[in-house]
């Protein structure tokens, strides 16, 4: 048999109290793993013991933590005696020690210290309680939460008080609500001024075929139908386009315009339709969102449509087909949601015909054609376009500017090349040019140029009044004729009808009929 030495050190020495001379003895193999393993046992004890010495040395109590913390911390005996408090509580009281401890809490509330009395609550109901008070001394508010602790009999021992100071939260939350109230009201502001901009904004006129392409745009504002808008410069075709997005369910949503014609075709592609970062030389380092997206749940208008590169055509045309598009290099398709209207004020036929624009996309675009008459074909709308315009640049330029009752008629013998947009642009001259209250005909006159006005009847040189008093003349009776009353009549020319009757007479037009 082997024999096998077991060596005693001085753990197993002190286990066992051993007081050998030999640190070492001869055993067999059970006997030897018997007392390997007791050796094992006594190191992980030793260990275990060493960590319990660390941490009890470190001897953290519930008071040390507390004043490591903001909140403060009360400790309250089962008769409401304050026993200890934590700095944190003299911090937020600007209670001292002194002031509190040995007192009893109805005591502290009799003298004001503070508005509640959360300890005897707990005492008395022998439950977790929490409460707002405010401190007297310094207004501060805090929540205070009470934790009842309990003896082996099941009586309250102590109460363990919790105090947290709300005071610039609550300050916080009375701001944010105030800036919520104040952004309410600034979004109602907001709304009410989008509404009147829209009244005013809106299309303007009483003519024949302004009336029924106002039919057709209720209409047509309730589909997503896509339009085709044409007309000349000038003619108002935004405005049209506008009031489409304005009637319809989309309202609330985006309403984009790109001008096809104002950017550069090696930049259209990427405003169109966004890119990717790093598609190209002089890209931002990050996505952008494409003029399409911009407009995603909304409208989109293409003005001058008619100038869209060939290459674009095509990118367009799977837009409108499969709702959706790519951005400049992009590998994923991004669906999209968009009312598509398109303008121009050219002419897309003959754009076909040079292979200028696809008939294709000419089709998908030409959903519902909206062609709108030049100003020179609606001039019985001049006076309604004419005061709405002065109307607006008064509030503009922060005058009073009024028509002399008749002056308008002056803007109706003139062919306005430029459409509704020049007729604009010479009352804004007409309200900035003086201060003076009434713009009358001589002004108008010589605005649009008099030599410009064609009058039958007028020929060679004549004066200014007597060219007025026809001009008028004809007016008024162009207008009785139409309409019959000189009520509509004077509604039509944008005076009173008292204006109208009293003009009449003093012209010598017959009222027998009117």
């Amino acid at each position: 048999m082997n024999k096998n030495v077991f060596k005693i050190d001085n753990d197993i020495i002190n286990e066992l109290d051993l007081l050998m001379d030999e640190k070492s003895i001869e055993v067999d193999d059970v006997t030897l793993a018997l007392l390997n393993s007791f050796r094992k046992t006594i190191k992980e004890q030793k260990e275990i013991i060493s960590e319990l010495n660390f941490y009890k040395g470190i001897q953290l109590s519930p008071f040390s933590i507390g004043d490591a913390i903001s909140d403060g911390i009360c400790v309250v005996d089962n008769k409401g005696i304050v026993v200890s408090i934590s700095k944190g509580y003299t911090d937020i009281t600007g209670i001292t020690e002194e002031e509190i401890l040995g007192k009893n809490i109805s005591m502290l509330i009799k003298e004001e210290y503070f508005s509640e009395a959360v300890s005897l609550e707990v005492i008395k109901k022998k439950k977790k309680v929490s409460s707002l008070s405010v401190i007297s001394k310094n207004n501060k508010r805090v929540l205070i939460t009470g934790t009842p602790f309990f003896d082996d009999a099941g009586k309250v021992s102590h109460v363990l008080t919790v105090m947290r100071d709300l005071t610039e939260l609550i300050k916080l939350k009375d701001e944010l609500e105030e800036a919520e109230n104040k952004s309410k009201r600034y979004l109602d502001e907001l709304k009410s001024l989008k509404n009147k901009y829209r009244k005013t904004e809106g299309i303007i006129g009483e003519n024949v075929k302004i009336k029924e392409l106002k039919e057709l745009i209720k209409y047509v504002s309730k589909t997503d139908a896509t339009v085709l808008i044409t007309g000349e410069t000038g003619s108002g075709k935004e405005v049209f386009a506008k009031q489409i997005h304005n009637e319809s369910t989309r309202k609330n949503m985006p309403y984009i315009k790109v001008n096809c014609a104002a950017i550069p075709d090696s930049l259209l592609e990427s405003e169109l339709f966004g890119y990717e970062r790093g598609a190209f030389t002089g890209a931002q380092n990050k996505d952008k969102l494409g003029m399409f997206e911009m407009a995603n749940g909304g409208t989109i208008l293409l003005d001058e449509i008619g100038e869209m590169p060939m290459n674009l055509q095509s990118k367009l045309l799977r837009v409108i087909q499969e709702k959706e598009l790519m951005r400049v290099g992009g590998t994923k398709t991004i669906k999209l949601d968009v009312r598509i209207i398109a303008s121009t004020n050219v002419n897309i036929g003959e754009l076909i015909k040079s292979g200028k624009f696809r008939e294709d996309l000419f089709y998908r675009l030409n959903v519902v054609p909206i062609k709108i008459p030049p100003l020179r074909e609606r001039k019985d709308d001049i006076p309604f376009l004419a005061s709405n315009f002065l109307d607006r640049l008064n509030i503009k330029y922060n005058k009073n500017k009024k028509f002399e009752d008749i002056a308008l008629a002056n803007f109706q013998y003139y062919d306005w090349p430029g459409n509704v947009r020049e007729l604009e642009n010479a009352i804004e001259r007409l309200v900035v040019i003086n201060d003076n209250t009434y713009i009358n005909s001589t002004e108008i006159a010589n605005m649009v140029g008099m030599d410009k006005i064609t009058l039958p009847g007028l020929e060679g040189d004549m004066p200014l009044k007597k060219a007025v008093d026809m001009l008028e003349k004809e007016l008024i009776e162009n207008a009785l004729r139409k309409h019959g009353s000189t009520y509509k009549a004077a509604k039509v020319l944008g005076v009173t009808q008292p204006t109208v009757f009293r003009k009449a007479k003093a012209l010598g037009i017959p009222l027998s009929n009117a």
